[in-house]
């Protein structure tokens, strides 16, 4: 099975959901450590909230891109 820019897209799309679903039993117990003053569970919640638009983005721009050049030809 070849690795296109579609599969790429859809594999990068995939990544921030299920980071936050799996990871949050594992993050939710860790109370001690603090990351910029805030509990680690909420940082790394908001530090996947911010990260997860620029994936979404680049695989956007991958799947667009992608579809443009099967127009093309």
């Amino acid at each position: 099975m070849p690795l296109t820019a579609e599969r790429i897209a859809v594999l990068l799309a995939a990544i921030p959901p299920i980071v936050l679903i799996l990871s949050a039993p594992v993050v939710l117990y860790i109370v001690e450590p603090r990351v910029l003053g805030m509990p680690f569970n909420l940082f790394w919640h908001l530090m996947w909230m911010v990260a997860g638009p620029f994936i979404l983005t680049v695989a956007y721009t991958i799947r667009v891109r992608e579809m443009r050049m099967k127009r093309e030809v």
